[in-house]
């Protein structure tokens, strides 16, 4: 399954054009729904561009850009982004050397850590300035607040979301509401070290995580409750992708022990501008049943489960009173129906089981939030938010190549 691959076709045709344009990209939306906010994908090995910048151009003259990224197996794509494809609708697009400059970044990535001080044990003392390296690797002793990285792990947004997880023994999914479309997290954690659990004009870190999964995190079940990437000999992330539409982050953990059996586990988180959701794939380098994810239980939420799916991906979700500000928040994961083993539970948590193939396994992670910029205020509302998303989900794009 190729990440955020939405509903409508594309035909691609490979032709030598006018007026200084290369490709033609013809793209068709199947559906009887009109979609919005999606990112088409081509294999890079489907296009003769010599090295350089590129943005894709519509028929009205519309610019957008044209970016490269890398997917968990090291396939290379060209992606850009469509605003709106009404139903059965068909958009022609062509490709342009140059850079579309007027697009905002609607995505953004970081992994950041303070200098100037040095370790005193577990904890960094002294230090107030920051740098973004974008990389790290810390080893199996690492442990929370060590005051050493900014909001304690990786930091990744788009337009509409913020998340982050915790780059040590946690390692649990975080979630930032967002009450404005503009970038936030370069001045997240900054000044108070976790002053981002109080409301600001931007938002804040609006779920509770503690010892539960949070949304989405990644974990074990060992047969009675779900558990979290605590043991490992050591931890390598970095940002393999900072664009304007998509934004990425790659993890290694090196020496998971997961039920007994020691791996190597990477993680490749994504995240494209106007999507609320965050595609996680996951790969291990030996057979590792039993890979699991989910959603901290909360006594204010009602738990959502769709009415017997059959379809290619379905859904677990909940809604209620559940953020740390006691605002309507909404949380889903989506995952394939043929990789599920079982939905369960334990104390903290309503778990997904899930097995790999090939040692692979993917799901999707989405929260909403009251006071979002766009508001989701009722279970009607979200509900509208899961279904959106789970029709994309269930009817992928074709490509055409003539």
């Amino acid at each position: 399954m190729k990440p955020m691959l939405f509903l409508f076709s594309v035909l691609l045709t490979l032709s030598s054009a006018s007026e200084g344009y290369g490709q033609t990209i013809t793209i068709k939306n199947p559906s009887s729904k009109a979609l919005r906010n999606y990112t088409v994908e081509i294999s890079t090995d489907k296009l003769s561009l010599p090295f350089g910048s590129y943005k894709v151009v519509s028929e009205t003259g519309a610019e957008v850009p044209l970016e490269m990224i890398t997917d968990i197996n090291g396939n290379q794509k060209a992606i850009f982004p469509v605003e709106v494809l009404p139903a059965r609708a068909t958009n022609v697009f062509k490709i342009k050397k140059g850079s579309a400059d007027k697009y905002p970044k609607r995505t953004y990535a970081e992994l950041a850590h303070k200098i100037g001080g040095k370790f005193a044990g577990s904890k960094y003392e002294g230090g107030y300035s920051w740098v973004k390296p974008n990389r790290l690797t810390v080893d199996g002793t690492f442990k929370d607040h060590a005051y050493y990285i900014k909001y304690e792990g990786p930091g990744w947004e788009s337009d509409m979301v913020g998340f982050r997880f915790y780059l040590d023994q946690r390692n649990g999914m975080d979630v930032f509401g967002k009450k404005t479309p503009g970038i936030v997290l370069p001045f997240v954690g900054v000044d108070g070290y976790d002053n981002y659990h109080n409301m600001a004009d931007w938002g804040m870190d609006n779920m509770r995580v503690g010892k539960a999964l949070g949304l989405g995190s990644i974990a074990i079940w060992d047969g009675t409750k779900a558990v979290r990437v605590e043991k490992r000999d050591s931890v390598t992330c970095y940002i393999p992708a900072d664009g304007k539409i998509r934004s990425q982050v790659m993890t290694t953990y090196y020496g998971w022990d997961a039920n007994g059996t020691k791996c190597t586990l990477q993680s490749l988180i994504s995240i494209d501008a106007g999507n609320r959701a965050s595609h996680m794939e996951l790969k291990t380098d030996k057979n590792i049943a039993n890979i699991a994810t989910g959603i901290i239980k909360d006594s204010n939420a009602e738990l959502i489960l769709p009415d017997n799916p059959t379809t290619e991906w379905s859904y677990i979700a909940t809604f209620g009173k559940q953020s740390m500000n006691n605002d309507m928040q909404g949380l889903a994961i989506f995952y394939k129906t043929k990789q599920l083993k079982k939905i369960t539970g334990d104390e903290l948590n309503h778990v997904i089981v899930l097995s790999p193939l090939n040692g692979y396994v993917e799901y999707y992670f989405m929260p909403t939030w009251e006071l979002d910029w766009q508001p989701v205020k009722d279970k009607v509302t979200f509900m509208k938010c899961v279904n959106e998303m789970l029709h994309k989900l269930n009817h992928p794009l074709t490509v055409n190549l003539k």
